[in-house]
């Protein structure tokens, strides 16, 4: 296994509500395996009826790439659908809904993350909850959001998220990535206390299997504008709160600076037993700068009495100039362009590789170097560019225009190259 903060794994921790295995992977064959393994961990779990519902529930936050820190990592979910359809189970959907910048912008983060063309290559729908039909489910504070049916009806439920820091919420993991089966705008509803909400909504409509992508993590200005940060492991867990204790652990993040686990210990959900058992049996692998505090005008911003104003001052706010003025005033973590790329891999300079063997550690699909930049066409190659952003020689070549993905070229191209 590839060295870094995973040498001190794998491990296991147990309690009353459930497991949690994680086990050091990196690269794409690390990722198969481990993925396997942890699916092997859980047979037992998983449906008897292989034409069971499965709805993957990643985190698809919005459209900045997985090496980013940001969203769920195609080869995460390359190896748990390949994994699925394997074990005979036909019936299977990934399914997210973006935050509520990019459902108001009509933006869909399946197609600009290529969530979309993996999906395809396994036979699977892929459902933008943020157009879904749903339920109300009562919380606190006078939340009541419209839960997406396509969740709610699911046979077993596989909540795939991300390691990352919240500007809110502290810790960005399996509760945390619930906030996306809320449909649409109704995110918002969360919001009128962010933490107990999460808290609660965990708790109602619970992940049969939590599968967690801690390949790239985010720390600093998550979830949306933070620097990726080298984790190398995979995580799974039964339950979604044992879960993010534990997560929170090994990225060094305190409990107390996270809201929703807080609110977990306040209804005995949390113990101290249980709190000092995983400080003493769980290890930090790496700890992950905190975001920084949040400006009052981000904080007022988000004051659901100022709803009306935000609604009101949309128009302006929303124009390109504006926008950017607000992202550096540290208002907004989020500047979208409306405009797609059509950014397609078209080749591969040999020459210029030597014997470096990066694109191939991150090609979701398992493409070796001497096929990247050749095998061009799906489901063998999706376009997912991963290659060529990992890629730190410049030997791959790109056509097309970058569009909506140049801000997030020119924000972390050079950093994921030395990740």
């Amino acid at each position: 296994m590839t060295a870094g903060p995973s040498a001190r794994l794998p491990l296991e921790f147990t309690a009353a509500r459930g497991r949690v295995i994680v086990r050091p992977a990196w690269t794409t064959a690390e990722v198969a395996t481990e993925v396997e393994a942890l699916l092997v961990a859980w047979e037992a779990r998983l449906p008897a009826d292989r034409s069971a519902r499965i709805v993957v529930k990643p985190n698809l936050n919005n459209d900045l790439v997985a090496l980013s820190g940001n969203c769920a990592d195609l080869r995460v979910l390359e190896a748990l659908l390949a994994g699925l359809r394997r074990r005979g189970y036909t019936d299977l959907t990934v399914a997210d809904g973006s935050n509520v910048g990019v459902e108001r912008r009509n933006i869909s983060s399946f197609k600009r993350l290529r969530v979309d063309k993996l999906a395809a290559r396994h036979g699977a729908r892929w459902v933008d909850l943020n157009r879904d039909e749903g339920r109300r489910i009562p919380l606190h504070a006078g939340a009541e959001p419209l839960v997406a049916k396509t969740v709610l009806d699911a046979d077993f439920l596989i909540s795939v998220p991300k390691v990352k820091t919240h500007a809110e919420a502290g810790l960005s993991c399996a509760m945390k990535n619930w906030v996306g089966i809320c449909v649409g705008q109704d995110k918002r509803h969360m919001h009128r206390d962010l933490g107990r909400n999460i808290f609660l909504l965990s708790e109602v409509v619970q992940p049969d299997l939590v599968l967690v992508d801690g390949l790239v993590g985010m720390e600093g200005n998550g979830p949306g504008d933070g620097d990726p940060v080298r984790l190398g492991f995979l995580a799974a867990a039964d339950d979604a709160f044992l879960n993010d204790l534990v997560m929170a652990r090994l990225v060094g993040v305190p409990v107390a600076s996270v809201p929703y686990l807080a609110h977990a210990r306040h209804d005995g959900v949390l113990d101290d037993t249980l709190a000092a058992r995983v400080e003493a049996e769980v290890p930090t692998l790496v700890s992950i700068q905190p975001p920084p505090p949040r400006s009052r005008l981000a904080v007022l911003s988000e004051s659901p009495s100022l709803t009306w104003l935000k609604l009101a001052v949309r128009p302006v706010v929303s124009q390109p100039m504006v926008a950017e003025l607000a992202y550096k005033a540290k208002i907004i973590q989020d500047v979208y362009s409306l405009d797609d790329d059509t950014l397609q891999l078209s080749g591969r300079d040999a020459t210029t590789c030597g014997d470096c063997r990066r694109c191939e550690d991150f090609c979701p699909t398992g493409l070796k170097v001497e096929q990247i930049g050749v095998v061009l066409e799906a489901p063998s190659c999706i376009q997912c560019l991963y290659c060529w952003w990992a890629c730190p020689k410049g030997a791959l070549t790109l056509t097309g225009e970058a569009r909506a993905m140049q801000r997030q070229v020119d924000r972390y191209k050079a950093v994921i190259e030395t990740i």
